[in-house]
This record gives structure tokens, C-alpha cells and sequence, in this order.
């Protein structure tokens, strides 16, 4: 393991955040091009490893926990020892980072889409910190979740609720200088102008060669991510195809998650057409799939960040 450390004074760290299956990973394999940052893994840290546990004074069973979920969630493997003297969530995200920095760069990028519900705490850990949302067309998230892993049943509705839940929280944000919205389609229809966006958004100057080798960093893409694959191989950005989700939705469903997401996918400038009709179709054949064990109890479940 290499040395880490906790006593960097990290400033104007990157946080990408946002919706899922969003081209996070691509973006983020894009400006680790640069040689600003160095490749950190989706540590889940705020909504998952640490989530419900105390800020400071943690117990030797918080410590504990904390080490068993980045573990099993998170793939990054810290040893128990390591944490008997760290006394606070801020000083154990340092430690993590700090796995990933051998260069000791004073500045880190991190990607894990829904840290965008812990915008408020981040900001307290670091003030100059910049948040890149990014969002998709509502059908293709919802496509590219629901088709995944064909041997678990998914909710065209609990997903599209949870494209809601994320889409507000960056509407919440957005009027805030740290943060700067960008669309799945931008990034790959207009590469070259979204990235100049982003870099002057990062106090960075652009350069073309960014774009040249988009292959994202092996370190950032766990073993169990088999949907990160191609971001593996990728060496040029494949332009966004809006009909994708044909390949996984029926009609009913798309017409479904239109009508849910309908006034968030207005805001970011998507088209939310739907036929009544359809809507019903799509309603009363994904009930059915979630009255059967488990998937009601799923879709009543408060999902959290």
C-alpha cells in the first residue's frame, strides 16, 4: 500500500457529481488528462461509508464500520489499523485520498455521483472546493440502469423517482459559483466547447491534447463496475446516441418516465412528450413487477445519497 497522508492542506479539490450513468467517469478520465489530478476510485464516503456516524470523536465501533463499507461498497481496502488514530470523517476521507496520491498533489478530484446530497458538508471541509454536475436524457439513465445485470428486476418508477431526488438536489445548488452544469450530450456532441466551459470554469487553460487519449485510469474503475468497461478501451468519445434506450424500454416506459421526470427534465432542457395512454400502460405493468417479493418494499424506501 502506498504511503499516505493526512496533513496535506488540499485546496480547490473537484468533486463530479450528479446523475448516474451521466458520462461521470468519461469526464473524469478526460481531466486526469491534464496532470492536475491524480485517478481516485468513487470512494461513496459521504453517502455510504459514513453516512449516519458522527463527524468527530469516533468510536473504535465507528472506526470499524467505516472500514468494513469501504471494503464491500467502495472496493478500496484500508486497513483496520490504519484508522485507530484518525479521530474524524474529514482526516479518514484524507487517508483515503491520500492511498491514491503518491505525488502528494495538494489538489484531488473525486467522482461519486451522489456526493451531490452532501454539497453542504463537503463545503465545510473544503471551502474552495468546485462541484461539475452532470445530467443525462431521463430515458437513458433510466435505460442504463434498468437493463443492467438482467438477473435482478428493476422499477421504471423507483428509478425515475431517484432521477427526481438527484435532480433537484442539483437544482438546489445550481445558482451557487462553485458549480457548473453539464449535459451527457454536450460533453459528447460538443466535446471541444463543453471542455473549454469546464476548464475555465476550473481556472485551467484548455489544450486539445485533453481529448486525445480519453482512457480512463484503471484505478478508477472498480472490478465489480462491469458497466465502466469500455471507459477502459475508450480512445475517442462516441457521440450521444438520444434513441439508446430503445434497446431496453418499451414505449409505455419511455412515455412513463417522461411523465414522471417531466418538470426536471424541462429544466435541463430535455423533452418530456408523453400520451396518457401510454403512461397507464407503463404504470400498471411496472406495479405489477414491484407488488412481487421485495419491489414494493424498495419503492417505499427512503433512498438516500
Amino acid at each position: 500500500m502506498p504511503e499516505t497522508s493526512t496533513h496535506l492542506n488540499y485546496t480547490d479539490p473537484v468533486f463530479i457529481v450528479g446523475m448516474l450513468r451521466s458520462g461521470t467517469t468519461l469526464l473524469q478520465g478526460i481531466l486526469n488528462n491534464t496532470g492536475k489530478y491524480f485517478p481516485v476510485p468513487e470512494t461513496h464516503f459521504f453517502s455510504q461509508v459514513t453516512y449516519s456516524l458522527p463527524e468527530n470523536d469516533l468510536s473504535l465501533r465507528d472506526r470499524k464500520t467505516i472500514q468494513q463499507i469501504l471494503n464491500r461498497k467502495s472496493r478500496i481496502k484500508v486497513p483496520e489499523s490504519a484508522l485507530s488514530n484518525l479521530n474524524s470523517q474529514k482526516e479518514i476521507f484524507e487517508y483515503v485520498i491520500g492511498m491514491f496520491n503518491p505525488g502528494q498533489i495538494n489538489t484531488f478530484l473525486e467522482k461519486t455521483p451522489r456526493h451531490v446530497f452532501f454539497y453542504n458538508k463537503i463545503l465545510r471541509y473544503y471551502p474552495t472546493a468546485k462541484f461539475i454536475c452532470m445530467v443525462r436524457e431521463p430515458k437513458n439513465i433510466v435505460s442504463s440502469r434498468y437493463g443492467k445485470n438482467p438477473n435482478r428486476k428493476k422499477s421504471v418508477i423507483r428509478l425515475s423517482l431517484l432521477y427526481n431526488k438527484i435532480a433537484a438536489a442539483i437544482l438546489k445548488i445550481l445558482d451557487k459559483d462553485n458549480v457548473i452544469l453539464v449535459r451527457y450530450e454536450d460533453l459528447t456532441d460538443e466535446n471541444e466547447r463543453t471542455l473549454k466551459v469546464i476548464c475555465e470554469f476550473l481556472d485551467m487553460a484548455y489544450d486539445g491534447k485533453f481529448l486525445e487519449n480519453i482512457v480512463a485510469p484503471k484505478e478508477i474503475v472498480s472490478e465489480h463496475e462491469f458497466w465502466k468497461n469500455n471507459n477502459l478501451t475508450l480512445e475517442t468519445i462516441k457521440k450521444n446516441n438520444p434513441d439508446k434506450w430503445r434497446s431496453t424500454l418499451r414505449i409505455d416506459q419511455a412515455h412513463l418516465v417522461n411523465y414522471i421526470t417531466r418538470s426536471y427534465a424541462e429544466e435541463f432542457g430535455y423533452s418530456s412528450g408523453h400520451e396518457w395512454a401510454q403512461v397507464g400502460k407503463g404504470f400498471g405493468r411496472d406495479i405489477f413487477r414491484m407488488i412481487k417479493p421485495g419491489e414494493f418494499k424498495k419503492l417505499i424506501s427512503k433512498v438516500h445519497g
